[in-house]
């Protein structure tokens, strides 16, 4: 049996609708799994008026949740302000309030894997949360300093160098120590955490034409390439590529792992691509955290049509990794 914990994300966004409706397909053949759902009391019950629950759970709180013997129990966090579609500080607080719940449960070992709905960068700030992201949350709060941002799926699977940076300032965070970290944890991520004997990488350039051979920039001669050549004895490492003429050309399907320079260079590509099926998954950590491909959705917030396929496609990495996990330490 695996133990997942649920986050609500924004509440003012489609995170609580995505859980419910996630939770409703994952119950239905009543497999052996147990799941927690992080989320406000006064949301959870307004949810599943819209949503009817196709499930038993168990309302209990934080302290109470290893007692709990429902497959699904809701860990009620205190009543929150809500404003359907926008983001708020009291969203902000409480997408943040679920996030440190989940990690204590994991660092407890109450449960496997945390399962993050999304949050919203501009509410987690108006509440005075200064983390750029999810990501950098649970890499701070596990002590991971080497840890890289993926997405994950069956066609395409990419890896980010930097994250949340401004584009003018990329060129600044891109150096030879920081590109090898990022090479050894997806090493490790691709023969652990995917059981992938012999994996694939590509690299794509930072600059136009990946250079051009200096000519549009240097990085892919002074950085990317001699990063390359000191693991190509050890791993397929390819590049680094013109980000345009490697899509184009489908060579991804060549790769177990693309890794991009920049967040946009692959998140276009692989959202177009996935339309919905990806899974954002950090990899490097101590602990398994996935999420949903897509953000808070504000636009469709309260009306019931949020599609729950992504949110279901990281219930399903986040198993596949922690069976992983459990295969390889035996």
């Amino acid at each position: 049996m695996n133990r997942f914990v649920f986050t609500c994300g924004d509440i003012n966004g489609i995170g609580p609708e995505i859980v419910v409706k996630s939770l409703n397909r994952l119950t239905l053949h009543s497999n052996k799994n147990k799941y927690y759902f992080i989320c406000p009391q006064n949301i959870f019950q307004k949810t599943i008026k819209q949503i009817k629950p196709g499930f038993d759970f168990e309302i209990v709180s934080p302290n109470k949740a290893e007692k709990s013997s429902s497959q699904v129990s809701i860990i009620k966090l205190p009543d929150c302000r809500e404003k359907t579609g926008y983001p708020t500080k009291f969203s902000g607080l409480a997408s943040y309030k679920a996030l440190q719940t989940s990690f204590s449960f994991l660092k407890s070992k109450i449960a496997d894997a945390i399962i993050t709905a999304p949050v919203s960068k501009t509410a987690l700030n108006m509440a005075g949360i200064k983390f750029p992201g999810q990501t950098e949350m649970f890499a701070k709060w596990s002590g991971s300093k080497e840890y890289v941002m993926t997405f994950l799926s069956n066609r395409l699977n990419v890896a980010l160098q930097t994250i949340h940076i401004p584009l003018k300032n990329i060129h600044k965070f891109l150096n030879e120590k920081e590109l090898e970290a990022t090479f050894s944890v997806l090493i490790s991520t691709l023969k652990g955490d995917l059981a992938i004997e012999s994996p694939r990488i590509a690299l794509l350039g930072l600059n136009p034409h990946a250079g051009e051979n200096g000519l549009i920039g240097t990085e892919e001669e002074k950085i990317i390439k001699p990063v390359i050549k000191k693991y190509s004895d050890k791993i397929v490492i390819d590049g680094p590529f013109p980000a345009d003429a490697f899509f184009a050309k489908k060579l991804f399907t060549k790769y177990n792992f693309v890794l991009g320079m920049y967040h946009d260079q692959v998140l276009i590509p692989f959202k177009y691509i996935n339309s919905g099926f990806g899974v954002n998954y950090t990899a490097g950590l101590p602990i398994v955290r996935t999420s949903p491909d897509h953000g808070v959705a504000y636009d469709i917030a309260g009306k019931n049509i949020a599609d729950e396929k992504s949110m279901l496609q990281a219930v399903k990495y986040a198993e596949i990794i922690v069976n992983n996990r459990r295969r390889f330490s035996a």
